[in-house]
């Protein structure tokens, strides 16, 4: 038979695990509210029984229970479909965030200042000098309108331009955080692999490691992988972030150009020793990337915005010149009247030249308000019937804003009604894709936490349960002690 020594250890190994039970029990409830922590349990077995041979009578009885490991419970397969939704919603939350900031800064609604509101008061300036082409009056509001229609393109345009170089910076500070993960993730590998080869567990490192990982999927997207010692490599684009505890950080080098804005010292992304751009597709890295170098209607950013003023800016120049260079200005001093005088300056690499950002009246014009060309003749303030001229070419002028056929636009005004309504459209769909994203994420998050979250209720339960566990076993050691307290004082003795 089993030697009664046996029992005791038997029942000493329920007691230790009793223990240790309520010990992870303690330690779940205590990070209750701890940010990314990870419940714990531990998983156990029975210990095989003694080798009998044949020669040995009675039954093999279990040597009791055995820790093999204080394991987390967390869902590999959740974790991955969180950390893609981190890198979409990365990527959608900053794009409609920022769009709809551009929207405030290009705000066509405003009663004080717009585009639309420049280009209306310029054109009913020009409907009341079509009326009255002598009054200095109102030559001297077309002049100022004309003065605040340019203002106002340099404005938005400037706005734009800050934005952009906003939006590049902001690359370089993403870049940062990058690489304070990478390094963070790289570390946490080694001290894993380090601490793991006790064949223990390293939970809190791994649960450590694991809001670096959720931190790094929402500044760019990561494919990422476990090997048998428990460290993760990491990959973006083909490009290796992570080897084990090496980290490869990203560069970013200022060799670009921006996109019509023509600024310098923009940045292009590298990881360290490598030659060839790193290829990114989702996250707050994209996002600011695509918001300062999208120029198509499909990926609307500071670009697109910029060339669309820009072409509103050159076809007034260039509209408005060819009409205004027709007419004939009123004489000042002993000087006759002049035609051929550009409204709206043009630089010397000619229209190509001109921007929503440098627009300007030409010097003449600014100069003095006379020299407004609205009459299709010339005017001689000396003869004898006095000639102030007409108002054809004011006419002219004014019938631009009515105009369809306007080469690269159409219509003035229709262009850019229909520009800020694209800009307005992606920018309503930024933010249906990040709600859309965000509730996605919400439920992945509330499956993860169904999982991996400690629930009050259920630990008290567990810890019930454990103490009872412990008292059992406690009674065992008890029962036992009292049967070889009887086997000790008592053989031999007979007749008592």
């Amino acid at each position: 038979m089993s030697s009664i020594f046996g029992g005791l250890e038997i029942a000493k190994t329920g007691l230790y695990i009793s223990q240790q039970a309520m010990n992870v029990t303690a330690n779940n409830i205590s990070n209750a509210n701890t940010k990314g922590y990870t419940r714990q349990r531990i998983s156990s077995e029975s210990l095989y029984p003694s080798v009998f041979t044949r020669f040995h009578e009675g039954v093999a009885v279990g040597a009791g229970v055995r820790i093999k490991n204080v394991e987390q419970i967390r869902s590999a397969y959740i974790d991955r479909q969180l950390r893609s939704g981190y890198s979409a919603l990365g990527y959608s939350s900053t794009r409609a965030q920022e769009m709809e900031f551009i929207c405030s800064i290009i705000n066509e609604t405003s009663n004080n200042s717009s585009i639309s509101l420049a280009l209306s008061d310029f054109y009913n300036s020009l409907s009341q000098l079509s009326a009255s082409p002598d009054n200095a009056e109102i030559r001297t509001n077309v002049q100022q309108n004309g003065l605040k229609l340019c203002e106002t393109l340099n404005y938005y345009y400037n706005q734009l331009v800050d934005q952009q170089n906003s939006y590049n910076e902001s690359m370089k500070a993403t870049v940062d955080s990058i690489n304070s993960d990478l390094a963070a993730i790289a570390d946490y590998n080694r001290q894993i692999a380090a601490y793991e080869l006790s064949g223990q567990s390293a939970n809190e490192l791994r649960d450590k490691r694991a809001l670096a990982l959720d931190d790094l999927s929402k500044l760019i997207n990561i494919d990422y992988s476990e090997d048998e010692t428990g460290q993760i490599t990491i990959k973006t684009g083909g490009s290796t972030l992570v080897d084990k505890n090496n980290a490869y950080l990203l560069e970013a080098k200022p060799e670009l150009t921006g996109k019509v804005s023509g600024e310098s010292g923009y940045y292009q992304i590298y990881v360290t020793g490598e030659e060839t751009p790193l290829v990114y597709t989702g996250g707050q890295l994209k996002a600011y990337s695509d918001l300062r170098d999208g120029d198509t209607v499909g990926t609307v950013g500071i670009p697109y915005m910029l060339e669309n003023l820009n072409t509103l800016a050159r076809s007034l120049a260039k509209e408005f010149n060819a009409v205004h260079r027709t007419g004939y200005t009123i004489p000042a001093g002993s000087g006759g009247s002049l035609t051929g005088i550009d409204f709206f300056n043009v630089p010397v690499d000619g229209y190509d030249g001109i921007t929503a950002g440098n627009i300007s009246l030409s010097a003449m014009v600014l100069e003095n308000v006379n020299n407004i060309a609205a009459s299709s003749s010339p005017i001689d303030l000396s003869a004898a019937d006095t000639q102030e001229g007409n108002n054809e070419v004011a006419l002219k002028l004014y019938a631009l804003a009515s105009s369809k056929d306007i080469e690269d636009i159409g219509n003035f005004e229709n262009f850019l009604k229909s520009f800020i309504v694209k800009v307005g459209i992606s920018s309503t769909s930024a933010k249906d894709m990040n709600a859309s994203q965000d509730t996605i994420v919400t439920n992945l998050e509330n499956r993860r936490e169904s999982i991996s979250g400690v629930s009050i209720d259920e630990e008290m339960v567990n810890l019930m349960a454990n103490q009872h566990a412990f008292a059992a076993a406690s009674r065992m050691l008890t029962a036992i002690d009292d049967a070889l307290d009887t086997l000790i004082k008592r053989t031999g003795i007979v007749g008592t």
